[in-house]
């Protein structure tokens, strides 16, 4: 992987080793502190061992390190630092699955005795990273016990969740035979056998072969992180390889699935090819084009298939522009399903024919400027807007993105819409319902 020419935008980025790069975002307005350590990788059929063993990695290493191996003794680290608050995470963006410890902190300019805070986290996530609490170099069975029992947790959640359930059939259902059909968290099989061992071996994996990156939102230019970062990397052998995701440009094969469980509100969802070759594809077109269709109270969606026709009680489209895929969800009464499907798809259609107008193009492209702009108010966010350069490798302002949408013309987003194509229709029904028809 090649990122030795990083783009420079209002975030500060610089290659600090192999594959590992910091992307510092300076902010003066905020009393704390944001910082992200993330490493990105590849999902991949028939290994759910791997998938498993990677998503229980974030948690492990979260929860101590060598230097401080029992919770309390970490706890009394994160006090020093004014009470920093550590998390992790696990998610996909496009094909890679992407490994999350953050930390937030309060800012330097507000340390009673000037202490260096930012500096401090990033040294302790390094140690968390480098120097992990072992047994007999794995790590402890009582430590993996734990996370399995936590990941199990977190996927019967979502199995309970019927939003989150469904969300995840029509993933795996239109993505079958693709990566981005995974769910990041592992399968509950996998999870529940992982062993020490497994553990243990996908650290070391990663270690050598995850693009790695960090993330700075502080009132500092990052120097001091920055170094402390290059100095714990140095003489590391590491070959990193960024996770490549297959993107299906036009749908095949229509597909239907009808599944029925004890509940009162049917899920629809509807996946959509979004006819992106990569994540760059007419980029800004698609992602006016979908708000436009239903990601918003303006959109044709709401205003419709909602409001005017009744045919659900919820209803939206997203763009997955980093997997080049659109998917409509609507909580709908299991009997009303064929109907509010067809006026989705009706609406879709609308759009392809160029039936909105120039008002609701320019709210549209208002709406979304503003609502990319209302994630600089916060720590978080603005992290979170820079992280996806980690599979991206683009680090593009709000007010870049903001420019670009502000050119998209009408017969852009047109184009859009007419590369959209239906792959796959996926229905929760009550079970008490008929059968609906596709």
């Amino acid at each position: 992987m090649n990122k030795a020419e990083l783009p420079l935008t209002s975030a500060n980025v610089t290659v600090v080793a192999p594959g590992v790069h910091l992307c510092a975002i300076r902010a003066e307005r905020f009393k704390t502190s944001r910082l992200l350590l993330q490493l990105a990788l590849p999902l991949r059929l028939g290994q759910a061992e791997v998938t498993a063993a990677n998503a229980a990695l974030p948690f492990i290493l979260h929860r101590s390190c060598a230097a401080y191996p029992k919770p309390r003794m970490l706890e009394s680290r994160l006090a020093e630092l004014y009470g920093a608050r550590l998390g992790a995470q696990v998610q996909k963006q496009g094909e890679a699955q992407v490994l999350t410890i953050a930390l937030t902190a309060i800012d330097d300019r507000f340390a009673l005795a000037g202490e260096a805070v930012s500096e401090g986290c990033a040294k302790l996530l390094l140690d968390l990273l480098f120097e992990p609490n072992m047994e007999n170099g794995l790590f402890p069975e009582q430590s993996v016990a734990l996370e399995k029992r936590l990941l199990l947790e977190q996927l019967e959640s979502e199995e309970g969740n019927k939003w989150a359930y469904a969300s995840n059939r029509c993933d795996a259902l239109m993505c079958g035979r693709e990566a981005y059909g995974l769910n990041p968290r592992g399968e509950k099989e996998a999870v529940a056998t992982l062993t020490p061992q497994d553990t243990t071996a996908a650290w070391k994996n990663a270690l050598e072969t995850a693009p790695i990156q960090f993330t700075l939102v502080a009132d500092s230019n990052g120097q001091a992180v920055r170094e402390a970062i290059a100095a714990r990397f140095a003489g590391q052998t590491r070959n990193p390889v960024m996770p490549q995701t297959e993107f299906v440009f036009a749908a095949g094969e229509e597909k239907f699935v009808r599944e029925e469980q004890p509940i009162e509100q049917a899920k629809l969802f509807i996946g959509l090819r979004a006819g992106m070759k990569d994540h760059r594809d007419h980029l800004y077109a698609m992602e006016v084009m979908v708000d436009l269709f239903g990601g918003a109270p303006y959109s044709k969606l709401f205003l419709n298939v909602r409001e005017k026709m009744s045919l659900c009680y919820a209803v939206g489209a997203r763009l997955q522009a980093l997997k080049g895929i659109v998917v409509v969800r609507a909580g709908v009464d299991t009997e009303k399903a064929p109907e509010a499907k067809a006026e989705i798809l009706r609406q879709l259609q609308l759009m392809q024919n160029g039936d909105f107008t120039d008002e609701e193009l320019a709210t549209s492209i208002r709406s979304l400027c503003d609502g990319v702009r209302s994630g600089a108010d916060n720590p978080e966010y603005q992290a979170r807007w820079y992280a996806a350069g980690l599979v991206t490798g683009e680090f593009i302002s709000r007010e870049e993105w903001c420019e670009r949408a502000a050119a998209v013309t009408r017969d852009e987003v047109i184009a859009a819409a007419q590369g959209v194509t239906l792959d796959t229709i996926y229905l929760l029904a009550a079970k008490e319902d008929k059968e609906v028809a596709q």
